[in-house]
């Protein structure tokens, strides 16, 4: 992204420059307000939340807020010529890591809704608060050691000048651009399947009037119990919000990889210029939108929430399980609640 900043002074640019300069200042803080704000949402009502859920969006609001005041502070440095142009080429591939990271943890947001969804006997058994923050930081961590290879000598990002890893022309440094385009396709792949499986999940729940049950296996001393629970209202509302975040993710990150083969086979090109300059608009974007949409769905929800306390709802069904006490299955009918005022995202 700090191709579309000028090295000059405010003074020497031209109207186009100036506008260019003042427009990508303001997403910055307006990204930066919004993670902020995402966060002070978090930290107040921590308490009364799904910990698995406030363990996730604390990592994306803190990963996204690193990178928008990381990159500011490196494009303002570059612009005034405060530090070396080889420490800034170094900065700009330390703040690389929080871009893929982004996508890490929005994979690990997905595949955890996946796994509640569609395989909960499972995501009871394995998905603990302590296994979610352990994959979050292997995966991110991952994803941050790929990002870094250049310092080690394994693709391109200084060449006397800052250079992006796609522009490679030497062999080594085009290998290690094609191995970030399959690691970052492959999130964009995997979030995709997730999230359109949780989707179809979701529609199959909410039209027709059905609840989610998950079982549950819960181990005593001298008994096993069969134990169903209903999707929650604040679950299902951080599946939707987890679909937006990864929808937004998908479609700002994947200009990204499309890019890499752009570069190598049509490098210098016109179309390439304009592509690259896109995908570097919608990965700024990205970093400003996540926190809004956290937000503004909040906001949303409480509405709901408000209008449910008003206009209380029926309940329409019931389900019937089964439970295993000392070896003997017994039979028990259970009457879903109305949820009229949950707590919700």
């Amino acid at each position: 992204m700090h191709t579309v900043m000028a090295n000059n002074t405010c003074e020497g640019m031209d109207e186009v420059g100036l506008l260019r300069y003042v427009i990508i200042n303001l997403v910055f803080f307006i990204g930066v307000a919004g993670n902020l704000a995402a966060l002070w949402i978090l930290y107040k009502s921590a308490k009364t939340r799904n910990k698995k859920h406030v363990l996730l969006l604390r990592c994306l609001a803190v990963n996204d807020l690193v990178a928008e005041v990381g990159m500011f502070s490196i494009i303002t440095l570059q612009k005034y010529k405060l530090i070396p142009v080889y420490w800034i080429c170094v900065g700009f591939v330390l703040l690389r890591a929080f871009g893929i990271g982004s996508g890490c943890v929005a994979f690990v947001m997905a595949l955890e809704r996946w796994l509640a969804l569609t395989r909960p006997f499972y995501y009871q058994q394995l998905v603990t608060y302590r296994v979610l923050k352990i994959f979050v930081f292997s995966l991110w961590s991952g994803g941050a050691l790929l990002t870094y290879l250049p310092l080690l000598g394994f693709g391109l990002y200084y060449n006397g000048k800052c250079c992006r890893y796609r522009d490679a022309t030497e062999l080594r440094d085009q290998i290690y651009a094609y191995m970030f385009l399959v690691f970052g396709t492959a999130l964009c792949l995997c979030i995709a399947f997730c999230n359109l499986t949780v989707i179809w999940e979701l529609s199959k729940i909410r039209p027709h009037g059905r609840v989610l049950m998950r079982r549950v296996s819960r181990s005593t001393m001298n008994s096993r119990v069969m134990a169903a629970k209903y999707q929650t209202p604040e679950e299902i509302a951080f599946a939707k919000l987890m679909a937006i975040i990864c929808i937004i993710f998908v479609v700002c990150w994947a200009p990204q990889m499309i890019s890499i083969p752009l570069a190598q086979f049509w490098k210098g090109s016109t179309f390439d210029g304009i592509f690259a300059k896109m995908a570097n608009f919608l990965m700024c974007t990205y970093f400003t939108l996540d926190p809004y949409v956290y937000v503004l769905q909040r906001y949303i929800e409480k509405k709901k929430i408000a209008l449910g306390c008003c206009w209380p709802r029926r309940s329409t069904g019931s389900i019937t399980t089964s439970s295993i006490t000392a070896g003997t299955p017994t039979s028990v009918l259970l009457n879903p609640p109305s949820f009229t005022s949950p707590s919700i995202m």
